[in-house]
């Protein structure tokens, strides 16, 4: 299997070359077969924000359309968000390349926050937005970042293995979210983790590495936490059958066939109120 990644926009979409067919992304599996009903709650909240937030302009609209502009509000909060972490994102990933970076008004903590996570982990990077797939089971995605660091000499980081060095090889995922890691996080890195395979920036493919452990990133104005996430082989099965669950999300209008057609002509006919016969119908 050869994968391509095609990016139209801040959108991007993996194909298999050797049969044109397209791959369901890691982000899109999950996001299709996984249950998530705080999302509810979210775009309850991010109407009623974006109607008070925007009272004033609301007021001034035809009422067609300003329901319509507070239908979408929970929209633009969300692309706009979206917008801010990729932004940090490709600021993270030049930063990693030791370039020297330009840093767009508001997210200044945000950087601040990213280069202190690279120096107090003495972080050496591997592997960056690399594209991962398991030929296997037929998922696709591009990781944030593989790399080896410095851990704490702390107890409860005993059991990660580490190199004569010292360094322990991390996969690891920039989030920017005011909400922090949450353990979904985990069903995004656990099939980066147990792929097959890892394509090189000039189009080669390797096996996929093996790393120590994996752990989220997240990044805030006034710092950082990085947090370790259980990726083991029983969080990827977890993922299997989340994939499973968006496969039959994506049939289910497949299971309904087309009208049935009666055998045969009705014997009833519908006459006026009041007319005889039982309910108003007429033998």
């Amino acid at each position: 299997m050869r994968i391509e990644k095609r990016t139209r926009g801040r959108n991007h979409s993996y194909y298999d070359l050797d049969t044109g067919s397209k791959i369901d992304g890691v982000t899109t599996i999950n996001g299709n077969g996984l249950p998530k009903p705080a999302l509810i709650n979210w775009a309850g909240d991010a109407t009623a924000e974006y109607a008070v937030d925007n009272w004033d302009e609301l007021s001034k609209l035809p009422t067609s359309e300003r329901l319509k502009k507070i239908k979408g509000g929970r929209y633009e909060k969300r692309d706009a968000a979206a917008a801010k972490g990729s932004t940090i994102h490709k600021l993270a990933e030049r930063l990693i390349a030791g370039e020297r970076v330009t840093i767009p008004d508001g997210l200044e903590g945000y950087v601040r926050s990213a280069v202190r996570f690279l120096d107090e982990f003495d972080l050496r990077a591997v592997h960056v937005e690399a594209v991962v797939y398991s030929e296997a089971r037929r998922h696709v995605g591009t990781l944030d970042l593989i790399a080896d660091v410095l851990l704490p000499d702390m107890p409860e980081y005993e059991h990660i293995p580490r190199d004569d060095d010292g360094r322990s090889r991390g996969l690891f995922d920039w989030k920017t979210g005011r909400s922090g890691i949450f353990g979904d996080v985990a069903l995004q890195l656990a099939p980066y983790r147990w792929s097959e395979y890892l394509v090189l920036p000039g189009g080669e493919v390797i096996d996929m590495p093996e790393v120590d452990f994996c752990a989220g990133i997240h990044l805030r104005t006034d710092g950082y936490d990085c947090r370790p996430l259980d990726c083991g082989e029983d969080t990827y099965r977890d993922f299997l059958y989340v994939k499973e669950v968006a496969r039959i999300v994506d049939g289910l209008r497949d299971l309904v066939g087309e009208s049935i057609v009666p055998p045969t002509a009705s014997q009833y006919v519908l006459t006026v109120a009041g007319s005889e016969g039982p309910d108003g119908m007429e033998p």
